[in-house]
Formats: structure tokens, sequence, C-alpha cells
């Protein structure tokens, strides 16, 4: 397994981005883990969380692609920090860009802030998580009015591995439906594996009974 997976999911519970016990998800699901990436909220957080993004983008496209993309609003932030980490840790200089939620009709005019994305632009988009993916249709719709670019895939923090609220795989419906790939910077699966009674810091964050519940959770609502 890659080092920064591991240092990533080391990353997520000290930071407190991810947290065990029991939280009330958007679906009504109750799920015993729960991943906030806007609380990264300090200079020092965002930088680190903005190495994982480039890590993962330089592993899985090498450089290529042009545009960084992160949709309005979790996504802005992500764009601009995964854009100064590739310059700096990696030596990938890449342009950034993200939308408006609503087209300006003066000055600059448009609904992108950041770099124009023209014809031929390989882009790369950035999001925390993936629950329906309604949200990277829009965008993905907004694009083929804009311009016409190379979609290279979609990069979320963390794949949660299990359905929607209609049972069905949300991603795999979204990479059938408009071909573009999806992937995560760590699973849950991959957690579960690295964090399983590691001690970090004098701390254990997942014991048998946290690793117990979210099996059983997967077991419920998990894809294979």
């Amino acid at each position: 397994m890659q080092d920064y997976k591991v240092e990533f999911a080391e990353f997520l519970v000290t930071s407190g981005a991810l947290s065990f016990g029991e939280f009330m998800l958007k679906s009504g699901r109750k799920s015993p883990y729960f991943l906030n990436t806007g609380g990264f909220e300090t200079g020092k957080s965002i930088s680190r969380l903005g190495y994982f993004y480039a890590s993962a983008l330089k592993e899985f496209f090498g450089e290529d692609f042009d545009v960084v993309f992160g949709p309005a609003y979790k996504g802005v932030p992500l764009a601009v920090t995964t854009v100064i980490s590739l310059a700096n840790d990696f030596d990938i200089d890449k342009r950034y860009s993200f939308n408006r939620k609503e087209a300006k009709d003066h000055a600059e005019k448009g609904f992108l802030v950041g770099s124009d994305i023209k014809d031929g632009d390989r882009v790369v988009m950035l999001d925390d998580v993936f629950t329906t993916g309604d949200t990277k249709v829009e965008m993905v719709e907004l694009f083929e009015d804009y311009a016409k670019v190379e979609q290279k895939g979609v990069v979320i923090a963390l794949d949660r591995q299990e359905t929607n609220k209609d049972g069905e795989n949300a991603i795999a419906n979204f990479i059938d439906k408009l071909g573009i790939p999806v992937y995560g910077i760590i699973c849950i699966r991959e957690v579960l594996e690295i964090l399983y009674n590691r001690n970090i810091g004098g701390q254990v964050y997942l014991g048998p009974k946290e690793k117990a519940k979210i099996e059983r959770y997967l077991v419920e609502f998990g894809i294979i």
C-alpha cells in the first residue's frame, strides 16, 4: 500500500476529520463513522490535505492533465491547495479553476473563477465525497456547453464503498453514464486495514468495537 495512503489515514483521525461513533447521514442511515473535510480550517491542515490530493493525482494521472477543477463550494479550497502542493512538492505546475454558483453578467463574465477552460483542456475534478454524483453530473454538463474538454476523472478524499438510497452503486452508475473514472485517495476498507489496532501518538482510534460496527455496516450497505 502506498505510503501516502497510510499517512492520509493517520492524518484524518489525528486531525479529527474522521470520527467513529454513531452519525445520522442525509440518507437517513446511521453510520459508524463520519468524514468532515470542512474541519480543515487552518493553513497547516488544508496545506497537508492538498498534499494528499496532489499525491493521488500524481499516481492516477502523472502529468496528463491541465486543469484541477473544484465544484463550489467545498471543492474550491481543494482545487487551490492541490495545485499549490503539485507545484511545491512535485514540481508539477497546473492551472486551477472553480465555478460560481451564479454566472456574472458584468466585468469578467462567466461561471468560472481562476483559469479559463478552453477546448482540448484535460480536466480533473476534485470533491470530498461521492454521494449521489448529482453535483459532478451538473458540472460535466456545464463544461459541455462551455468548451470541448477531456474529463480525466474525479478524485474524492474517501470512497465509502456503499450503495446509495436506491441500493445502487452511485459511482458505478456515474462511470457507466459518463465514462469518467472516479478515484478515492483512500477507501473505507483501506482505512480499516491501516488503522485497526494501530497506536498513533499513544492512542488507538480504531479498535475491535469500531471495526466490527463498520464491517456490519458494510455487510448491509456496502458494495462488493
